[in-house]
C-alpha cells in the first residue's frame, strides 16, 4: 500500500513590521515651505510688463482704422439712447421747410436753406432781395399762407448722379388769404380768398439755387372760389408701365413738328378727352388750344427744361420754355411789331390714364411775356 508523498514545507517569508512613528522620515524643508507658503508667494506664470506689451504691440502691424465720422457718431448716439433718428433730409423736405419758414415769417432762418445768390424767375437775385420781396408779400400781420397741394421730385431716388446737384422740386401751392370783417375777434366773420401758384426749385449743395415762381392770373384779384383741385380718384396704372420720360419727349417733339395738329396729338391723349385746368376738353379742342399759341407766336418752339416723373401715380411735372416772335395778340398782350424774340415758361402737371394724358394743371408766366412786349 502506497502512501502519498509528504509535502515539503517552505520556509516562511518574514512579514514587514508595521511602521512606527519613529520610523517615518520627516518631510524635507522645501516641501513644508511649499505647503505653508501664502498664495501670493507661490511662483506665478510669467506676464510681460506694460513696457514689454507696448513694445510688442508696436512691433506687430495694426490694421488701419479710419477716424469716426460725424454720421457714425450720431448713429451710435441714437442707438445708445434708444431715440428714433429723424428722417433723412432730402430736397423735398428742404422745400417744405422753406415754405414753412415763409408761413411762420421766420426770415432769419430762410438763409439756412437758400444760397446767398440765386436765380429768381431768370433774374440774378441776392438772398436779401428775395427776403424783402417775401416780406412785402407776406407781411407780419397779414393772414396770407402757402399750402402745398402737389409736390413731385426732391427725393433721394430722384437725385442726379452728380452729388452737388440734387433733384429739383415742383409744387402746386394754394395761396390763402383770410380777411377779418369788423374787429379782430374770434367771433368776427371772415372771408377767404385763394389762388394757385406753381414753383420749381433747383438745389446746389443742399440749398436752393434757383426758383421759378408763377402765379395764376387771378393773383391780383383773388377769388373766393377754391382753386382747381388735383384729380381725386385715379384708375390703377397699366400692368405694363410705359417709359414716361420717353413718352413725354415724344409728346413735345410731336407738338413742335405738327404745331398742335389734332390728329398728331391723339395718340398721346385720353380718347375720352383731357381735363385742362378743371375744364373738360375733347382731344380736338385741346389740340386747338395748343395750336392757337403757334398761330400767335411765329416760330414757336417747346423745350422741356425739366421733367419729373412719379411712376406709381402715373404723374409728371414739367418746366417748359417757349421761344418765338409774337405776331398776334396772345395772353392779353399785343405785339408792338418787329422781330422781337420772347422767352417765357410754363410749369405744368400731367396725369396719365392707361398711358395717355387725361388731366393737366398748367400755369404760364404771362407776366414775363407781357413785360417783354412792353
Amino acid at each position: 500500500m502506497a502512501f502519498p508523498p509528504t509535502p515539503v514545507s517552505q520556509p516562511s517569508q518574514p512579514q514587514p513590521a508595521p511602521p512606527t512613528i519613529s520610523s517615518i522620515s520627516p518631510p524635507q524643508p522645501n516641501t513644508l515651505n511649499r505647503l505653508h507658503r501664502p498664495q501670493s508667494q507661490l511662483p506665478q506664470p510669467h506676464t510681460p510688463s506694460r513696457s514689454q506689451s507696448q513694445s510688442q504691440s508696436q512691433s506687430q502691424p495694426q490694421p488701419p482704422t479710419s477716424p469716426p465720422t460725424a454720421q457714425n457718431l450720431q448713429a451710435a448716439r441714437y442707438a445708445r439712447t434708444g431715440v428714433r433718428p429723424p428722417p433723412k433730409m432730402d430736397n423735398r423736405r428742404r422745400f417744405k421747410a422753406f415754405i414753412d419758414r415763409i408761413n411762420r415769417r421766420q426770415w432769419e432762418l430762410v438763409g439756412d436753406g437758400v444760397h446767398s445768390r440765386l436765380t429768381y424767375n431768370t433774374h440774378d437775385t441776392s438772398l436779401y432781395e428775395l427776403i424783402q420781396h417775401l416780406k412785402h408779400e407776406f407781411a407780419p400781420r397779414t393772414n396770407v399762407t402757402l399750402e402745398i397741394v402737389i409736390i413731385l421730385g426732391g427725393t433721394e431716388s430722384d437725385a442726379d448722379t452728380d452729388p452737388d446737384h440734387k433733384s429739383p422740386v415742383a409744387a402746386r401751392l394754394r395761396v390763402k388769404t383770410i380777411l377779418v370783417q369788423g374787429p379782430y375777434l374770434a367771433s368776427s366773420p371772415r372771408k377767404k380768398f385763394e389762388y394757385a401758384r406753381h414753383m420749381v426749385a433747383h438745389f446746389t449743395r443742399n440749398k436752393i439755387s434757383s426758383i421759378t415762381d408763377i402765379s395764376a392770373p387771378t393773383h391780383t384779384h383773388p377769388s373766393t372760389a377754391p382753386i382747381t383741385p388735383p384729380p381725386a380718384l385715379r384708375p390703377p396704372p397699366p400692368r405694363v408701365s410705359i417709359d414716361i420720360h420717353a413718352f413725354f419727349a415724344a409728346y413735345i417733339s410731336t407738338i413742335n413738328s405738327s404745331r398742335g395738329a389734332p390728329d398728331a396729338l391723339a395718340p398721346f391723349c385720353n380718347p375720352a378727352g383731357v381735363v385742362h385746368n378743371g375744364v373738360k376738353l375733347s382731344v380736338d379742342r385741346y389740340s386747338r388750344l395748343i395750336g392757337e399759341a403757334f398761330e400767335a407766336i411765329d416760330g414757336l418752339e417747346f423745350e422741356a427744361q425739366m421733367v419729373l416723373v412719379d411712376e406709381a401715380a402715373q404723374q409728371m411735372a414739367a418746366l417748359i420754355e417757349f421761344t418765338g416772335v409774337p405776331v398776334k395778340p396772345f395772353g392779353g398782350a399785343v405785339p408792338p411789331g418787329g422781330d422781337r424774340l420772347v422767352r417765357f415758361v410754363e410749369i405744368v402737371f400731367y396725369w396719365l390714364e392707361q398711358g395717355r394724358i387725361s388731366d393737366v394743371l398748367s400755369l404760364v408766366d404771362l407776366d414775363s411775356y407781357r413785360e417783354q412786349l412792353s
